[in-house]
């Protein structure tokens, strides 16, 4: 059996006809069997959809957003295709399709139901049209539904893998083609028991790389993006920042964790468990080497600063004093697990825990009555958390020095946090 390489594209790199053309070329240099290529939707179509989904279950009119939008991927195929190849056709199909599910009774199985059944049309249609173009060019491949290998359960808009059978599938149905042909396929999605379609969360394309490396048992992952590799620090806030040649698995784990927006969260954990490399690309520069991110724990510590935007602080204060440090955990974490809170900082003293969380969809207006019978609550919003990696003291106090307020300073022997405004 082949031991598959897994490239994965975004939606910056097959944006217009000339991406479309350079990931072409890119290809073709390593072409061979056994190569799994996942891509995203094309340029800015996630969000341009999420806006036409709101629109159709608010029960407005979106013909216009949806015309706009399959006028911009029929641009694209006449850049790239003879006026009278097959795409057209499959493009207008497509569309047909979406605009019939986007009108039938949208609100009956609820809002998150109604975006995974037509969010992924931008991944169905981009990969389509690679695949096309690639054959038009003698670079023959094979079109897969992502659908039929990601199975997971029915959350929609965060599907929870079904490993096992996600395995079974992509044995099946996936590696007897990779015999014979590459694959072209999407990421982002994958299908419930009942056949439903459901996505893995936005940006969810890197997990799905991941997903699919660990199923065939990959040699490598390979995500290509505008950036010649992993750098220490935004290059928008940190001219001087480094980029990385080698990072080992745990600290690109904390950097995703921590907010850096190079790697999906959950593309480290599959790939650090089986030890397959993942390698960081630049699709603008391909022959450069990038950042390679595997086994390096005994690799040279550089400094690694994230600032993660939007916070919101929330201090519980102990209303009885006789239950000091006894504190009621288990309603905290239950409230944020029912508000569905991204906890990115806990922090507690003798009548008070500290929570930092991503700003939610919603924030309740009110919190659940035995938490402000025990607690008395506050919150802060509109903070930043800074994270670094490896610090030393000079790092605290440059932020101390350069920031209006500092809320918390947590340190241990590694890691730096600083709630800041």
């Amino acid at each position: 059996m082949v031991q598959p390489f897994v490239f994965k594209f975004g939606g910056a790199s097959v944006k217009d006809a000339p991406s479309f053309q350079n990931v072409a070329n890119i290809l073709k240099s390593r072409w061979k069997n056994g190569l799994v290529v996942v891509v995203s939707a094309s340029g800015d179509t996630t969000d341009h959809l999420e806006l036409i989904i709101e629109k159709a279950y608010a029960g407005t009119s979106f013909d216009g957003e949806l015309a706009e939008l399959e006028t911009y991927h029929r641009e694209i195929c006449a850049a790239l295709f003879p006026a009278d190849h097959g795409i057209f056709t499959q493009v207008s199909n497509s569309f047909s399709q979406l605009k019939r599910k986007l009108g039938s009774d949208p609100k009956s199985e609820g809002k998150a139901f109604l975006y995974d059944q037509t969010i992924v049309f931008g991944e169905l249609i981009s990969t389509r049209i690679l695949q096309e173009y690639l054959c038009l060019n003698g670079l023959f491949c094979v079109w897969q539904d992502a659908r039929e290998l990601i199975a997971t359960d029915s959350t929609h808009k965060m599907g929870k893998v079904d490993w096992v059978l996600t395995m079974q599938r992509c044995r099946k149905y996936l590696s007897p083609k990779l015999e014979n042909y590459p694959v072209i396929t999407q990421g982002f999605m994958g299908s419930d028991w009942l056949g439903h379609t459901t996505t893995l969360g936005r940006e969810g394309s890197d997990f799905t790389a991941a997903i699919l490396a660990v199923s065939l048992g990959a040699k490598s992952v390979s995500i290509w993006k505008d950036v010649a590799g992993i750098l220490n620090g935004d290059p928008d806030l940190f001219p001087d920042a480094v980029k990385f040649d080698h990072l080992d698995f745990e600290e690109a784990a904390e950097m995703t964790y921590f907010g850096a927006k190079v790697i999906h969260p959950k593309t480290i954990k599959p790939l650090a468990k089986q030890k397959i490399p993942l390698y960081v690309k630049s699709f603008v520069n391909p022959e450069l080497p990038g950042t390679v991110i595997g086994s390096f724990e005994d690799h040279p510590k550089i400094p690694i600063t994230v600032i993660k935007t939007k916070q919101i602080w929330i201090t519980f204060r102990v209303r009885d004093l006789s239950k000091v440090g006894g504190f009621h955990y288990e309603e905290i974490f239950k409230a944020a697990k029912t508000f569905n809170w991204t906890v990115n900082l806990l922090q507690s003293s003798a009548v008070t825990v500290h929570l930092v969380i991503d700003q939610p969809e919603q924030m309740p207006n009110q919190f659940p009555k035995q938490l402000l019978e025990t607690f008395h609550i506050h919150k802060t919003e509109g903070l930043q958390l800074v994270t670094v990696k490896n610090y030393d003291e000079s790092h605290e106090a440059t932020y101390r020095k350069t920031t209006e307020e500092v809320f918390l300073t947590e340190k241990s022997p590694s890691t730096l946090h600083m709630l800041v405004r």
